[in-house]
């Protein structure tokens, strides 16, 4: 595998859960083109670092979110590139009711920014356990 798709791998499999799971809003943002585009099941999309932090922050407001995910295809095009997968996450209630998991397939198109993939467009739908 080259190191661009090592490196996109990374940010699918390690940074981004790792920013959900710890819920660092400021971490998560930048993982973010400034123009990115985030497409969430069921929400309004949201655009941009800041807007997208806010689409976040309600989705971790009332919820602990505990995914894994494994990409299953990535390509690089120069300093664009894209990863599929698969998620799979526990959400944990604050309130204390009851855990459930969810399953998401996730397509990702990655811009190079600095030397560092960024996610550019992100969109992901619900999937059957």
């Amino acid at each position: 595998m080259s190191r661009d798709k090592d490196q996109i791998k990374y940010v699918f499999e390690e940074d981004y859960p790792n920013n959900v799971r710890c819920a660092d809003l400021s971490s998560y943002a930048q993982m973010y083109t400034e123009n990115a585009l985030w497409m969430a099941p069921g929400v309004v999309d949201r655009c941009g670092s800041s807007d997208i932090v806010e689409g976040f922050a309600d989705q971790i407001s009332n919820n602990d979110i505990d995914p894994v995910f494994t990409a299953e295809e990535i390509e690089v095009m120069g300093d664009f590139g894209y990863v599929i997968g698969t998620s799979i996450a526990t959400i944990r209630p604050k309130d204390g009711s009851s855990s459930r998991q969810v399953k998401f397939k996730a397509l990702w198109l990655m811009k190079k920014e600095d030397s560092t993939w960024k996610i550019n467009r992100q969109i992901w739908n619900n999937k059957p356990l």
